[in-house]
């Protein structure tokens, strides 16, 4: 068994697959660039040449350094590759384009530009578009990346500083971007190297709050393109995947309660409030005390899950008939389990949360992101963007963590033929990651054994002949009607 990856040396340890993460990275950014400039949804809004912009020549020599930013990133990867500093180096970079995707999805811009009657200038215009203006990405990643190297006193800080004021002539000598554009992609850049800067000085676990991050630009995605197009069936995928992400997001609550996000309790907690613990209106301050209280009772009768999350409800840790599977997960995707789980909890005396600093300063943080979107829309839109939240959160992903805690543990040791633990561990394929076991849940006998490891180091502590129950097992394990595998 290799050695076992702890949160506090996870930002000091090379990415294992630097390569894979940089065509992961150009697949996911190179799609949603090529959606919001062919598609915006909505007005658009011109930028306009100031008196600066209009004295800048065209030249039609620095088409090609322009084109270098294309190779930002690869270069980065080939540099890094085996380094420690690559992780928050790239983290950087990718949050840096991903705000100006973002940005370039909610609120389109365009420059208009100069008529070019041949040459590079003409050669560029026709395979680009005037669309995702303002901020400049060319600007913003290069000088997230060189923030983040001069800070960690690397000397390749130097190469990434050169490309970035490279860069920042050559988008204004091509007729690209304008000067304002330049300034707002070199603050998206200085934010997102400083924000990065702040999760270093806080230890905290980068992977986690990639993951995080990309989670949330999965939701912004789905339903900015649902509200703009507004048509059924995109409202009904959009409640998917919407679903699906909260699902995901609250795997990484899960590891938050263990204080995987960082070791500054105060923080971990303000980050995983703020990532889903307020929008999806569970607090960690809540969670923590049952989800603890479930490692140290596993399957006894003080056990939460048994006490309260199946509380009058079929399951019972066994597989179920045709019919009683089908009422657990109809109150399971209507509500009325969770309204058993409350109700069975505060019958038994439901502590009093004591909500903190923590979650006072998360809950502030949605509060002036709710202003901002009250402020910036319609109140159709806010309807329909509340919706496309809160309606997955009650319903569909109620339903998929439940499958998924279902899946986690049995009725005791050997109920499934050929099992001895209370706990399971998975062996699944993509389809299972997306909608069951994201982010390495489905390794909770690992979990269990090992509560002090993050999500990302689980697979390190599967022992090479440790036997997994295949994914489509699953089916038998709740559904009584196929019979079980020997």
């Amino acid at each position: 068994m290799s050695q076992v990856l702890s949160r506090q040396d996870a930002n000091d340890t090379p990415i294992a697959r630097p390569w894979l993460l940089l065509v992961v990275y150009l697949v996911v950014t190179g799609a949603l660039y090529r959606f919001v400039t062919h598609m915006p949804f909505g007005p658009v809004t011109p930028i306009s040449a100031s008196a600066f912009d209009r004295a800048i020549p065209l030249l039609p020599g620095t088409v090609p350094l322009y084109l270098s930013y294309l190779f930002v990133m690869p270069v980065l990867v080939w540099l890094g590759r085996g380094r420690a500093w690559l992780l928050p180096t790239f983290f950087a970079g990718a949050l840096a384009a991903g705000l100006c995707l973002v940005s370039h999805l909610l609120h389109p811009t365009a420059v208009a530009w100069p008529a070019a009657d041949g040459g590079w200038i003409a050669w560029l215009q026709r395979i680009d578009t005037p669309l995702a203006a303002s901020p400049s990405g060319h600007v913003a990643l290069p000088v997230a990346i060189a923030i983040v190297l001069l800070a960690l006193r690397r000397r390749t800080a130097v190469l990434f500083a050169a490309w970035s004021a490279l860069l920042m002539v050559t988008v204004l000598t091509t007729g690209q971007h304008r000067a304002m554009d330049v300034a707002w992609g070199g603050a998206v850049g200085i934010a997102a190297g400083a924000a990065t800067l702040a999760l270093l000085r806080a230890n905290a676990d980068l992977r986690t709050m990639a993951a995080a991050l990309l989670e949330w630009a999965c939701i912004v995605v789905a339903i900015r393109v649902a509200v703009a197009l507004g048509t059924w069936y995109l409202y009904a995928l959009a409640v998917l995947v919407v679903a699906t992400r909260q699902h995901a997001l609250f795997i990484l609550y899960h590891d938050a309660a263990h204080y995987h996000v960082t070791r500054r309790r105060g923080v971990n907690d303000f980050l995983i409030n703020l990532a889903i613990g307020v929008p999806g209106l569970v607090p960690v301050e809540f969670y923590r005390p049952l989800h603890l209280a479930h490692h140290r009772h596993l399957g006894t009768a003080q056990d939460p899950e048994r006490q309260f999350l199946y509380h009058d409800q079929p399951w019972r840790f066994r597989p179920l008939d045709a019919w009683p599977l089908a009422r657990q997960f109809l109150g399971d995707l209507f509500v009325l389990n969770m309204v058993r789980n409350m109700a069975a909890f505060r019958r038994a005396g439901g502590q009093n949360t004591r909500l903190g600093r923590p979650f006072q300063l998360a809950a502030a943080g949605w509060v002036a992101i709710v202003v901002l979107l009250v402020w910036a829309c319609s109140a159709r839109t806010i309807l329909l963007v509340a919706a496309l939240w809160f309606a997955p959160l009650l319903t569909l992903s109620v339903l998929l963590q439940k499958i998924r805690s279902m899946a986690e543990h049995s009725g005791g040791p050997h109920a499934t033929p050929g099992w001895a633990d209370w706990t399971y561990s998975w062996r699944t394929g993509w389809i299972g990651r997306v909608f069951v076991w994201p982010y390495h849940i489905n390794l909770h006998l690992q979990h269990h054994r090992n509560p002090a490891v993050p999500w990302h180091a689980l697979p390190d502590t599967v022992a090479g002949d440790e036997h997994q129950l295949d994914a489509p097992e699953l089916a038998g394990l709740l559904w009584s009607g196929i019979p079980p595998k020997r």
